[in-house]
């Protein structure tokens, strides 16, 4: 039987190219046959390292067999994953966050506080020494830098450093910081998507203390992409609160190159979470959070600390 390795909804490059690789992986090292699927549409940066890299991208599938094996990268909470996750059976998570789940039977779990679950795959190459080709590290990196802003974000280890150094003796990307830029231009580009889409590209809901809140990650080197949109973004966001139940809702737009926040709320509720949890500067529906740029080293941990301690 097939088992399917599932990257999160709304997926990026860190969830998907991990889905890739460890299919790989899985095939060199017990020579196991996966198929990868993806939940949703792919963002312009991840389908650059696709094409650049010559990989096919993932088939979409919301719904699988009943009983089918399932394995997760880069998520293990089950808000963030496949529909009805119950029906399938959970044998494996590869994952960086933190843990938040139960389990019917044992399954294999590897998890690490690294910048990139692609770094965590690598890890696992070199561990057993199988071999990576050229492409494959190239992926590996692409993910990693993605997901680091290119050692920026907090959530960066001396690790996933040195790996992205190892990898590139294979890879030979002659220059990491013009790559890196390149990557963080596709990243920046929305031009062809809709308000709900900018807002929902990098989400994630939590529920918390039974509050649910959604936030939506939007990291670019042109801010006023997003900034010129707010009276857009907060009207649409209005809109998703009610629809969806939602106690809180924010979109935080990253400043990838000067490492800095500036969100977006729409509700009064909202605000007095802002307020509290960061200090934040707030003006007509914007805060400035200064140089909180993870969502899950800086902005939930502060937010789960206000809302469940």
């Amino acid at each position: 039987m097939v088992k399917y390795i599932i990257s999160h909804k709304n997926p990026d490059t860190d969830t998907i190219c991990s889905s890739i690789i460890y299919s790989i992986y899985l095939k060199r090292k017990e020579n196991i046959d996966t198929k990868v699927i993806k939940l949703g549409e792919l963002n312009n940066e991840t389908k650059f390292v696709l094409k650049e890299f010559n990989f096919k991208e993932p088939e979409t599938k919301t719904e699988l067999e009943e009983n089918s094996e399932i394995i997760l990268t880069d998520h293990n909470e089950e808000k963030q994953s496949i529909d009805n996750r119950k029906r399938y059976k959970l044998i494996q998570i590869i994952d960086h966050h933190k843990i938040d789940l139960k389990t019917q039977i044992p399954l294999f779990i590897r998890t690490e506080p690294i910048g990139a679950t692609c770094s965590i795959i690598a890890k696992m190459f070199f561990e057993n020494n199988i071999q990576i080709k050229k492409n494959e590290a190239s992926l590996l990196i692409s993910a990693i830098i993605s997901d680091t802003l290119y050692f920026r974000s907090p959530t960066t280890t001396k690790e996933d450093i040195e790996l992205v150094k190892k990898l590139n003796q294979i890879a030979e990307i002659k220059n990491l910081e013009v790559f890196s830029l390149n990557l963080f231009d596709r990243k920046s580009d929305l031009g062809n998507l809709s308000i709900e889409e900018i807002i929902k590209l990098d989400y994630k809901e939590f529920n918390m203390n039974n509050k649910k809140i959604g936030i939506g990650i939007m990291e670019t080197t042109n801010v006023n992409y997003g900034l010129d949109r707010k009276e857009e973004i907060i009207k649409k966001m209005k809109e998703i609160l009610k629809k969806e139940n939602l106690n809180y809702l924010f979109l935080s737009i990253v400043d990838i190159l000067n490492e800095k926040n500036y969100t977006i709320y729409a509700n009064k509720e909202t605000e007095n979470l802002l307020k509290i949890a960061f200090n934040a500067k707030i003006k007509n529906n914007l805060a400035e959070l200064g140089n909180i740029i993870s969502r899950k080293k800086q902005i939930v941990p502060a937010i789960e600390k206000i809302l469940i301690t």
